[in-house]
């Protein structure tokens, strides 16, 4: 399976309560100060859309939102291209990318303290149903490649599968690791 178009979300912890409004100008300043990996073009606020994209920074490569989807909050890195790599190396790109938005946004100013991701909990799925469509096959592919990160992530810690059933969402998993971990102990993990 191509997992060119993986996403990764981890939700929040705390901070699901916070107008999202109040993070434009925290988007904004990444872009002018070039933050995070790619080039980032724009910010674009969907507030007003019931348990929808929320607030979205757009890159040529992938855009980061912090995303309201099913009513669950949470930072959402969406791969859109990106070159050849094995499904391996898009994944752990797309877990690294989630996390170092995670990790800045918890440290911004107007953030710190009133936001918190918690990355025990996670959704993983692919932006794709062309690619991947609702097949047990594309299940089994992408938890083969999943299940070795999680593992090496969360030092093979208990962690809970949960497959996306319904035919009208994506192909992917809502993941539930047991053991708590921080945002920076798990980016770290990417610099080994």
């Amino acid at each position: 399976m191509d997992l060119q178009k993986i996403n990764v979300k981890f939700f929040v912890e705390k901070g699901d309560n916070m107008p999202l409004a109040d993070l434009i100008p925290v988007f904004h300043r990444w872009i002018q100060q070039d933050k995070l990996e790619g080039m980032l073009i724009d910010v674009t606020e969907y507030t007003h859309v019931y348990q929808g994209p929320g607030l979205l920074l757009i890159a040529h490569e992938a855009n980061y939102s912090l995303d309201e989807m099913d009513g669950k909050r949470g930072l959402l890195y969406n791969q859109k291209r990106a070159p050849k790599k094995s499904a391996e190396e898009h994944l752990k790109t797309a877990f690294r990318r989630a996390l170092q938005a995670c990790s800045l946004l918890e440290k911004e100013p107007e953030v710190a303290g009133k936001i918190k991701f918690a990355v025990n909990h996670l959704q993983v799925f692919v932006n794709d149903r062309l690619v991947a469509p609702h097949h047990s096959q594309n299940y089994e592919e992408l938890e083969k490649v999943l299940k070795p990160l999680l593992d090496s992530l969360y030092e093979g810690a208990n962690h809970l599968l949960i497959a996306e059933r319904d035919p009208k969402k994506r192909t992917g998993f809502e993941v539930k690791v047991e053991k708590a971990i921080g945002v920076e102990e798990l980016l770290a993990k990417f610099s080994n």
